[in-house]
């Protein structure tokens, strides 16, 4: 609505109240990003950037070095998922950006089950959901391989396909490009 009314100012810091509360929350506007339908504005709910050295990992979550870069990890070994939830402060919204940046860490298995539900572990790597009860966005799967072994991207006949409420609203990929062998904290990324 800012980026509508007032097309001359610049992103940055604004005061919103959401129409849901008496109070207005401060929040990130970037008014100069142009969506395909051509409109511009949008909020920001949530920002890691752990190349910044004073950010600290969201709960759950353990920080761990791979020199030079500083990451978030999953606090617990084997199956199972850690996960962080970002307010939106009673902010409506229509669209999600984002950017997700990831490191490969021994073997990762990309789908773990086509018949898991959206509240199982169906993934090695990172899945954004939204509401109550939870709603897929989009999944990075982190896959052994880059080629078609198993436990490679794309996802082969061979490997568990992704869960139906997937779809194809995922990427696939694996930090061991030329399948000689599994690895530790090599990019895979969005």
């Amino acid at each position: 609505e800012i980026a509508q009314r007032r097309p001359q100012l610049s992103s940055g810091m604004y005061w919103l109240k959401p129409c849901t509360s008496e109070q207005a929350v401060e929040v990130y506007c970037d008014l100069q990003k142009e969506f395909p339908t051509g409109t511009k504005g949008w909020v920001r709910v949530a920002n890691l950037n752990m190349t910044d050295p004073n950010q600290p990992c969201p709960p759950n979550f353990n920080l761990s070095y791979t020199q030079p870069k500083r990451l978030c990890g999953k606090s617990t070994n084997g199956n199972g998922c850690d996960s962080v939830s970002f307010n939106t402060s009673g902010l409506h919204y229509n669209k999600v950006c984002g950017r997700v940046v990831g490191y490969q860490k021994g073997s990762p298995n990309e789908f773990q089950c086509s018949s898991c539900n959206i509240n199982e572990a169906y993934v090695d790597g990172i899945s954004i959901t939204y509401g109550s009860p939870r709603k897929h966005v989009w999944t990075l799967a982190a896959a052994l391989f880059e080629t078609t072994h198993k436990h490679s991207c794309p996802c082969t006949a061979e490997d568990q396909q992704p869960p139906s409420f997937v779809g194809s609203d995922y990427y696939c990929e694996s930090g061991d490009h030329d399948s000689s062998s599994a690895s530790n904290s090599k990019l895979y990324s969005d």
